[in-house]
């Protein structure tokens, strides 16, 4: 005999349940009784109950057996920490709290059918754009599960996710600056009071490197005799907070030439600071947050916002502190550099990144482009 309820989850969501009892135990001379919940309708409860009896009548209960999504997760995500780095675990913890355990938590791993994975995956696809990259961890529990041998087949790879949608930027928005315009932000900002804001943007626009390569730069990694920059950590957040680790790729490891002027800028800023300590550090000589340098920027960008006022022109579009990097690029491949020599300089392991960003080549790249076309077809 079997009985069904519903009732109402954590977050607010009603779901149903099913209590049945099975029959006596020969060995205790107990009722055998189990409880499943989670499902989504009654039916879908109903189905697991003829599973359930089915399963039972063949093999018996194996209740020690029977486990949660969420008990499963638990169990692959101790088995997970060892494999990625602490700023990787943080996103893909945050990935499962937010998304992943609230659809799936709750329900029993050996009852979570394809089709209920496909409905939370058009969920999903309606509201995010990384939906396909959420039902690809969702899998990784189905997949330790299965190793378990809990259940013989991952719903999620049976599905049809559709392909993320595309987001197409006009050239406007594009988040790098040309010659033009960067000469005019630092103009600008030669002029403020904030000298770390100065050599910070400066390393960034003329090297190319990472945010969070740059604040994990000691100055022992700053050669003034060969003027070069050794680039071989980042930044990276975790749960505890900000933390210095290796980079993510062997690629990301290298060694860099840095022109005469930004050498100079940074002896000045040095100021006999010691070897060990970081170039861009906080009052309490830890970690300098990324969002600090983000107000620096605003603040800047702001400042040639109102001297373009008084000139009567148009606010200086604005960029990201990552489009220092993209400005850094752009500089490069209208200079005439390579596109392997791109690839090293900016650390990509994958040359097709460093492509993409060729794409977006500066406007006076593409202006010299048009010209050479009209020279060469000449009528």
């Amino acid at each position: 005999m079997a009985s069904f309820k519903k009732y109402k989850k954590k977050d607010g969501n009603t779901a149903w349940r099913f209590q049945v009892y099975l029959g006596v135990d020969p060995k205790t001379g107990k009722p055998i009784k189990t409880t499943k919940q989670g499902f989504k309708t009654q039916r879908e409860a109903k189905l697991a109950l003829s599973r359930l009896v089915s399963e039972f009548e063949e093999n018996g209960l194996k209740e020690s057996q029977t486990k949660t999504y969420q008990e499963i997760y638990d169990l692959w995500i101790d088995e997970y920490i060892s494999t990625v780095k602490e700023s990787t675990l943080l996103k893909t913890e945050r990935t499962f709290k937010n998304h992943i355990l609230p659809a799936f938590g709750e329900y029993y791993i050996d009852e979570i059918t394809p089709m209920m994975a496909q409905e939370q995956m058009n969920i999903w696809h309606q509201k995010m754009e990384k939906a396909r990259v959420i039902m690809n961890y969702t899998g990784m529990v189905f997949d330790y599960a299965i190793r378990l041998q809990l259940i013989t087949l991952n719903p999620t790879k049976v599905i049809k996710k559709p392909a993320p949608k595309q987001k197409i930027k006009e050239d406007k928005d594009l988040n790098f600056y040309d010659k033009k315009e960067l000469k005019e932000f630092f103009s600008v900002l030669e002029q403020s009071p904030n000298i770390r804001a100065h050599v910070y943007f400066r390393l960034l626009a003329f090297t190319g490197i990472r945010k969070g390569e740059s604040l994990a730069l000691k100055w022992s990694d700053v050669d003034f005799k060969n003027k070069t920059l050794n680039i071989n950590k980042a930044v990276a957040r975790k749960e505890s907070g900000l933390y210095i680790q290796t980079p993510k790729t062997a690629a990301s490891i290298r060694r860099i030439s840095i022109d005469d002027r930004t050498l100079e800028i940074l002896k000045d800023f040095r100021n006999n600071t010691a070897k060990d300590k970081l170039i861009f550090r906080s009052e309490s000589d830890g970690i300098l947050s990324p969002a600090k340098t983000r107000k620096w920027l605003l603040v800047i960008q702001d400042a040639v916002d109102a001297k373009r006022k008084e000139a009567e022109k148009k606010p200086m579009k604005r960029i990201s502190t990552h489009g220092f990097r993209h400005t850094h690029a752009s500089l490069l491949f209208e200079s005439g550099a390579t596109i392997k020599d791109v690839q090293y300089r900016l650390g990509h392991s994958d040359i097709q990144t460093t492509m993409d960003i060729y794409t977006h080549v500066s406007k006076t790249a593409k202006e010299q482009l048009a010209k050479r076309f009209n020279s060469f077809v000449d009528f």
